[in-house]
């Protein structure tokens, strides 16, 4: 369990490393990053496969494409929406937004709560009620004081429980599902480098960051090892816990290497959705508790 612990903590610090990382390619846009990304992280994902032994996995995939055409819709669907959420994990800190969208990564768990509650009927806990009251008052008071609520941090809460939503009506959870969104977005990025790049444009990206593309996506791809590897040897409910660490390190980037800063306008918005986070954690620590209790008396 120890040593799940340490991946899942390793792949949030490599992920805040990658939230830091657009600043080190300017002045490449964002798109251009989003596709040298992909560009260099797919081949790594296959070997991640093999290293896995998960190709049967890939096989079904392929299967069920053949022989289900509005599979493939989904699959397309899917890959949409990671689209949109990595565009974002890379516009945001280049564009001062890097608390903005950090945000949404903290309300990420309590709109997963939401979501369960009204698309699966899953019953809210008592801590869950008080999290999820101490969230929508932060967010009423966001609304109130700023006369908005930032698009970016609306559009990772709400926009990953959608994604997840559709990989499970899709039944393409794990590797498989991995596998297939990156498919499609390498596709697409390859689409994008031959129209809009020529192959000096190419060549000179390369030359001048010849150590940092090929780095983003060995770093992009030992974070997802680190990340599966972590799910398959953490209880369910630990691994979740785990999951707080790396909104609170992309905060920390946000502030300490982005130089962003929270107005007074957003302390106490911000400060009730971070407690709603707390209430959150403090229920996942306790469920955790109470596992490890139980199984050591079994």
């Amino acid at each position: 369990m120890i040593k799940g612990v340490i991946l899942s903590i390793l792949a949030s610090c490599l992920f805040g490393l990658l939230y830091y990382y657009p600043v080190l390619l300017q002045p490449l846009s964002v798109v251009d990053i989003f596709c040298w990304r992909l560009l260099t992280s797919f081949p790594a994902i296959l070997v991640l496969i093999s290293i896995e032994k998960q190709w049967s996995a890939i096989y079904m995939l392929f299967y069920r494409i053949k022989h289900q055409p509005l599979f493939l819709l989904g699959l397309l669907f899917s890959s949409l929406l990671l689209t949109i959420q990595m565009m974002i994990f890379i516009w945001a800190p280049l564009n001062g937004h890097g608390l903005s969208a950090s945000l949404g990564y903290f309300l990420l768990p309590l709109s997963m709560v939401i979501f369960g509650q009204l698309f699966y009927k899953e019953k809210l806990s008592f801590l869950q009620k008080i999290a999820v009251g101490l969230a929508a008052l932060g967010v009423t008071i966001e609304i109130y004081s700023t006369g908005a609520f930032s698009w970016e941090t609306a559009v990772i809460a709400l926009g990953y429980p959608i994604y997840f939503m559709t990989r499970r009506k899709l039944q393409i959870e794990g590797i498989a599902g991995t596998f297939s969104d990156f498919f499609f977005i390498f596709l697409g990025c390859l689409a994008f480098f031959s129209i809009n790049y020529s192959l000096d444009k190419a060549i000179n990206d390369i030359c001048h960051f010849h150590i940092y593309l090929p780095m983003l996506g060995i770093i992009t791809a030992i974070a997802f090892a680190m990340y599966f590897v972590a799910r398959r040897l953490l209880p369910m409910g630990l691994f979740g816990l785990l999951g707080y660490v790396e909104p609170v390190l992309l905060t920390i980037v946000s502030v300490l290497f982005l130089h962003e800063s929270v107005s007074s306008k957003h302390i106490a918005s911000y400060g009730l959705i971070w407690l709603a986070v707390c209430v959150l954690a403090l229920e996942g620590g306790i469920f955790v508790l109470r596992a490890l209790k139980r199984k050591r008396i079994r």
